[in-house]
This record gives C-alpha cells, structure tokens and sequence, in this order.
C-alpha cells in the first residue's frame, strides 16, 4: 500500500514540474515580448518572425494548440474543441500588441505534403486571402505529427499550423 502512495506522489510531482515549467516559459515569453515592445514598435513586422514561432511552440507546449487543431470539427467534442479555441485565443492576443492581428490555420499533412485546402482556427480567412495577394504580414509554421490524450483518444493524422501577422491599420 505504502509503495502505491509513493507512485502517485511521484506522479503529481511529475505533473507539477511540467506544469511549472509551462507555465514559466508562458511568462517568460510575456516579459520577452513587454520588453521588445518598449524598445520598439513593430514597423518591421520582420521582426515578429521568432514572435510567432515562439507563440505556436509555447501553445503546444502549454497543451493549448493540439486539441484546436485535432478536435476541430468533431462534433462528440465541440464544447471542449470551444474552450480550447477561446483560451489559445486569449493566450495568443495576451502576448501580441494590440496594433497586430493574426489569423491561424491549418492543412492535413498527406504523404508530406500539405493539403491546399485548409481550415480557419482562429481569426479570419478573408485577412489570409488580402495577405497573399500582396499584403505585408507574416506567416509561422508548426507541424503537428500526432495526438494523445487520456480524455480525447489518440490522432495519427499530421498537420500543418500557421500563424499569420499582421499590422492592424486603424
């Protein structure tokens, strides 16, 4: 009995640490971004490049990012698929300025390639379509290979995330 304690104890330490070190990577990123935003402005949406990559990385590693892409259109799941959608939504303004948008999709992977068809997670399809016909912005990419999860079941397809931004003209 005494050794079935221990295993759980070591278990929800496990769980902690990960927990913690999310968490702290959260908030490093936010004082990171604080401080490049006192610096300077962002005229050179260049240099949200890393901004962005670092913001898809910090979503999946907070657990945010793949439930939104892998329960999307699952509709036994279109509650928990919704709480993830508004939380990776509050997460992703909370470290952008409020002068950038940002629209994020995603296309299945088949065979390395990506589908041409994708599906909007957050924010506006129609902002992506003016982007590519000229627009100044920028474009992150994440690949997703799988998805496991004790409450969702397991995913094996792969995906393609993007993280478009862009400077909101007012």
């Amino acid at each position: 009995m005494q050794r079935q304690k221990n295993t759980h104890r070591g278990q929800l330490q496990i769980a902690e640490t990960l927990i913690s070190v999310a968490l702290m990577l959260v908030l490093a990123l936010l004082l990171i971004n604080a401080a490049s935003q006192t610096r300077t402005p962002y005229a050179n949406l260049m240099s949200l490049d890393q901004t962005a990559t670092d913001i898809l990385l910090a979503a999946d590693e907070t657990g945010l990012l793949r439930p939104v892409v892998y329960l999307h259109g699952n509709g036994k799941y279109y509650a928990e698929f919704s709480t993830y959608q508004d939380q990776l939504d509050d997460f992703i303004s909370s470290i952008l300025p409020n002068n950038i948008d940002y629209t994020l999709i995603a296309h299945e992977v088949h065979n390395g390639t990506p589908d041409q068809i994708y599906f909007t997670l957050l924010g506006s399809s129609g902002h992506i379509a003016s982007l590519q016909q000229g627009g100044e912005g920028i474009v992150a990419n994440y690949h997703l290979g799988s998805f496991s999860s004790s409450t969702f079941g397991q995913f094996h397809s792969q995906y393609l995330v993007q993280l478009y931004l862009w400077e909101k003209f007012s």
